[in-house]
C-alpha cells in the first residue's frame, strides 16, 4: 500500500500542480505524535476496507497549491485554499481507493474535512494498518515537506471495532 499511496501523492501533485515531488521516509504512525501547525485535510474510507487518509502540509506550502490548482495567487490560508487541499486529499486517497477496490471490492470516500490551526494533533484509532510519507516539493528557492497519513482497517477488523464502539455506547447510557 505504501507503493500505491508514493505513486498517487506523485501523480496528483505532478499532474495537478506541474510540480517535482521527492518522495522521503516512511514512518509507522506508532511514533510519538507532536502537534503540528498548518492544514490537515482528511478523508475517511469505507466498504471492503476502513479507514482514512490525511494531507499534512504548511500554511505556505497550502498556499502555494491553492495558486498552482486553482491558477491564482494565494498568500494567506482562506476559503479557496482549505478547498484545494481537500480536493487534493481527495485525489490522492481515491488512487488508494481505486486499488483498494480492485483487490477487496466496493468502497466509499467521505466528504473530505480540513483543519487549519496551530499547535493541532491528529489521531486515527489504533487499528489497522497504519504509515505516514514524507514528501518534499516547491517551487524555485522554495522547498518544503508535506506528508500523508494512511491508517486501513480490514473488513473484519472493522466489524469488530464497529461491534466494540457499540458495546462501548451502550454501556453509556
Amino acid at each position: 500500500m505504501i507503493e500505491v499511496v508514493r505513486e498517487s501523492t506523485r501523480q496528483t501533485i505532478t499532474t495537478m500542480l506541474n510540480l517535482e515531488v521527492e518522495c522521503g521516509p516512511v514512518y509507522s504512525e506508532q511514533r510519538v505524535t507532536i502537534p503540528s501547525s498548518g492544514i490537515v485535510a482528511m478523508v475517511g474510507l469505507a466498504g471492503a476496507v476502513g479507514g482514512n487518509g490525511c494531507l499534512f502540509m504548511s500554511k505556505k506550502l497550502a498556499c502555494l497549491f491553492a495558486s498552482k490548482f486553482l491558477m491564482a495567487e494565494y498568500d494567506e490560508v482562506n476559503d479557496e485554499v482549505m478547498d484545494a487541499a481537500a480536493e487534493l486529499c481527495n485525489m490522492i486517497i481515491g488512487g488508494l481507493k481505486t486499488v483498494l477496490e480492485e483487490e477487496r471490492g466496493p468502497m466509499g470516500l467521505s466528504v473530505p474535512t480540513v483543519v487549519f490551526a496551530d499547535n493541532y494533533v491528529t489521531r486515527s484509532a489504533n487499528l489497522g494498518e497504519r504509515f505516514v510519507i514524507e514528501f518534499k516539493t516547491g517551487e524555485g528557492d522554495y522547498r518544503d515537506t508535506f506528508s500523508v497519513q494512511v491508517c486501513l482497517i480490514g473488513e473484519p477488523q472493522n466489524r469488530n471495532y464497529l461491534k466494540q464502539l457499540a458495546d462501548f455506547h451502550a454501556r453509556l447510557m
